[in-house]
């Protein structure tokens, strides 16, 4: 685990989503990349897109990019929309309801819907899917060598006995499953947790990416700065 990291007070920026006091927090954008490209990607909107309005409103230099198989809401007013479940790869069409749904791989929603796989914002909520994708970005995971970055993630951890959970969560420990995704060589660093109904949102920081701290500064948040990677 890097404990040799820790952070300094710092006024993070607090993304209201409108409903149920649910927050989306995360470190503030450095003032000299406020003109620069900058990519939001919310897996799982929900309906909900009140967060990416503020986010959109604060900097507007943002492309804001949605995903939902069922639930986009009023997404479509604020960035652009993929109506499709997100997997590890392509799968056969589902049905939910009444629909027919897509199920694309999680490198096709970054390489032909965002087109690019440096993300500075990643919000996440997928019914506990999440962890699945995730874990594929460290250790031996499938994408660890894509060369994906995200800079901050959002993630809301589910309780493990709520109801609708993905079936291929139901054996993952919660807690194994954050020591896993923080132990080195993991970039993820957790910067902020809350709890919210019966689960947690973590917000989690890349520590070692060139481009990620060319945009927030992250080093200077802490005591010790470490070593930033290209």
């Amino acid at each position: 685990m890097q404990t040799h990291f820790q952070i300094r007070n710092v006024k993070f920026d607090v993304f209201s989503n409108g409903v149920d006091d649910e927050r989306k927090v995360f470190v503030p954008m450095s003032p000299e990349f406020f003109t620069e490209e900058c990519r939001w990607l919310t897996i799982g909107i929900g309906g909900r897109a009140g967060a990416e309005q503020f986010m959109r409103e604060k900097y507007p230099n943002c492309e804001v990019y949605g995903v939902d198989a069922t639930n986009p809401g009023n997404f479509s007013k604020i960035g652009n929309v993929l109506q499709s479940k997100v997997g590890i790869d392509d799968e056969n069409e589902q049905i939910i309801g009444d629909k027919k749904v897509k199920i694309i791989s999680f490198l096709r929603v970054l390489d032909e819907f965002v087109h690019s796989r440096l993300i500075h914002y990643l919000s996440i909520d997928i019914e506990s899917y999440e962890m699945v994708i995730l874990r594929e970005l460290i250790g031996n995971g499938k994408f660890v060598n894509e060369n994906i970055t995200f800079c901050q993630i959002d993630v809301e951890l589910h309780d493990p006995k709520s109801e609708g959970q993905h079936p291929a969560t139901v054996d993952i420990n919660r807690v194994q499953w954050m020591l896993d995704f923080i132990a080195e060589p993991s970039p993820y660093m957790p910067i902020f947790t809350v709890s919210y109904i019966r689960h947690h949102k973590v917000t989690f920081v890349n520590v070692k990416n060139s481009e990620c701290e060319k945009a927030f500064k992250i080093r200077s948040y802490f005591n010790k700065p470490g070593e930033i990677e290209a």
